[in-house]
């Protein structure tokens, strides 16, 4: 039985094919690029205390994306549910990239994390809000490099920094993510690793452990493991 179960997830292995139309976000942090004109990518966000997260962006253009996100908290488990408003998400490329020059994207982006209406800001965690990020494939096929600048609060204009990068383990099926979030300040800088898996055309799986160094308080949760599935399609 075990031998038989070994040999279809090697077969498995060998036919898995990958399309990652949704290379939009790394984990937290925001890639430059976009979802192919007229597809889409549908998914969910689980995390702490039962939290889940959906969201769904749109290629409605071939250099803009749309998309909404919802966050719940507290959806598993027996405490009372918290149901966020839904937050707007929106990429536009403003430079495709060549051989030289990175591609520049720039957005917007409201979802925070952890509901916390006494907070002016909605959440204990904060949104990106408004960004530009620069990216490029580096060194070999599909290894992709990201680094980026973003403001979330306009009352008290706070910049901070963000890097990230993607590359496949086992090709067309294995990718490891990780990425340095909030760098211009470190109470709230982040170390986030994952690896996401392609479990067919349209179907990822990523699983993520979020704040690798970090020490638990008020705003953060230290190594907190997060699953995230994600449906890509086209129209």
């Amino acid at each position: 039985m075990l031998k038989r179960v070994l040999s279809l997830f090697l077969m498995f292995l060998m036919f898995a094919t990958v399309s990652f139309a949704a290379k939009t976000y790394v984990i937290d942090t925001p890639t430059y690029g976009l979802l192919t004109y007229g597809s889409y990518d549908f998914g969910f966000r689980c995390f702490s205390n039962g939290n889940v997260i959906s969201n769904i962006d749109f290629g409605v253009f071939k250099p803009l994306d749309i998309g909404m996100s919802w966050e719940i908290d507290k959806l598993i488990g027996d405490n009372n549910i918290k149901v966020a408003i839904p937050t707007l998400n929106i990429k536009l490329r403003i430079y495709e990239g060549d051989m030289i020059f990175p591609g520049i994207a720039i957005g917007y982006n409201s979802q925070g994390y952890f509901i916390d209406t006494s907070l002016k800001s909605g959440y204990v965690q904060k949104a990106k809000g408004l960004y530009v990020v620069l990216g490029r494939e580096l060194f070999f096929d599909e290894f992709m490099l990201n680094v980026g600048a973003n403001i979330n609060d306009f009352s008290i204009v706070k910049v901070y920094g963000f890097i990230n990068t993607m590359f496949p383990i086992f090709k067309d099926f294995v990718y490891f993510m990780t990425e340095y979030d909030n760098i211009n300040y470190l109470p709230d800088a982040r170390l986030n690793c994952g690896l996401k898996l392609s479990l067919s055309e349209y179907l990822d799986v990523d699983y993520i452990v979020r704040d690798c160094f970090g020490k638990d308080d008020a705003t953060r949760v230290s190594n907190e493991r997060i699953l995230k599935l994600s449906y890509s399609g086209k129209f």
